[in-house]
Formats: structure tokens, C-alpha cells, sequence
């Protein structure tokens, strides 16, 4: 009887912490989003300062994610774009121009898309919008949590350049 009230309990803890765990990895990943989301629109009214704030958060984040908690499966996600994400996040936290921030806003959004897509775990509609001119010309990406489009490639000198090229829906509770 001992051994069974034992490992009821046992079981009992592992759920608890593998739902905190869980709670917790949700949570980092929406201050994650949420610090990506103020980044973009930090750039999109042309302002550094407020661009390297966030990024610092997205930095931040990704060095307290409970890793060791996460589903094997997520896990597995998380370890691909990590490095990636934090190694954009790095260099648009540091005290440089703006025009190198949305350089690395560039990859740093290309992999929070993947993340996102491969997760899904937001709460609201995301949209991945395209700026055919961005890049020099090449394109670039990036996700917003509104249709209308804001651009942070070229900010307040090409505001609505861009297009809505997939909504990524909100995952249901």
C-alpha cells in the first residue's frame, strides 16, 4: 500500500512539475514573442534605442528558457533556432546604427517565423509580411501581430511597403 501511495505521489510531482515547466516555457516564449513584436515596431518608427531595448529582452528570454523541461519534441525545435535567435538578438542589443539592426532583423525574423510556425503556441493570429524591396532588393520577412502593414525595414521613409504572405493562426485553448 506504501509503494502505491508512493508512486501515486511521485507521479503526482512529475505532473505538477512537468506543468509548471511547461507554464513557464509558454510564458518565456511570449515574452519572447512580445519583446520580437516591440522590436519590430521599434523599427518601424526608426528608433534604436528603444529596437536595442527589446532586443535585449529576446536575448534575455532565450538564456532563461527552461530547456530541460521542454516536450522532447519542442525541445528538439528550440535547440535549432536558440543560437540563431540569440546571435541576432546580440548584435541588435549592442550600441549600434539602425541600419545594422535591420540587417539582423532580417535572419532574426526568418527563425522566429520557423520557431513560431513549428511551435505554435500564440495566442493571437500572427502575420508574415514581405517587403519585395528590403535587403537590397532581395526581400525580407517578418512577423507582425496586425494585418496593416508596418514596415521595419524602411520605417517611416516606406511605411506600408509590404505584403501579408501567411497568417499564422492563433493556437486554440
Amino acid at each position: 500500500m506504501k509503494k502505491i501511495i508512493l508512486m501515486i505521489a511521485l507521479t503526482t510531482i512529475s505532473f505538477v512539475q512537468t506543468s509548471f515547466a511547461q507554464t513557464d516555457s509558454k510564458q518565456v516564449l511570449n515574452e519572447m514573442l512580445t519583446s520580437y513584436l516591440n522590436l519590430k515596431n521599434s523599427l518601424i518608427v526608426d528608433n534604436a534605442d528603444s529596437a536595442r531595448a527589446a532586443a535585449r529582452k529576446i536575448f534575455n528570454a532565450i538564456d532563461n528558457m527552461p530547456i530541460e523541461m521542454l516536450p522532447p519534441n519542442q525541445h528538439k525545435i528550440w535547440i535549432k533556432y536558440s543560437d540563431k535567435l540569440h546571435y541576432d538578438a546580440e548584435h541588435i542589443k549592442s550600441p549600434v546604427d539602425i541600419d545594422h539592426q535591420r540587417e539582423h532583423f532580417i535572419t532574426l525574423s526568418k527563425n522566429m517565423y520557423e520557431l513560431m510556425k513549428a511551435l505554435n503556441f500564440n495566442i493571437s493570429d500572427l502575420y508574415y509580411q514581405f517587403c519585395p524591396m528590403a535587403n537590397n532588393g532581395k526581400g525580407a520577412y517578418w512577423l507582425s501581430e496586425t494585418e496593416k502593414i508596418g514596415n521595419p525595414y524602411f520605417g517611416k521613409q516606406m511605411l506600408t511597403c509590404g505584403s501579408t504572405k501567411e497568417t499564422l493562426k492563433a493556437k486554440q485553448q
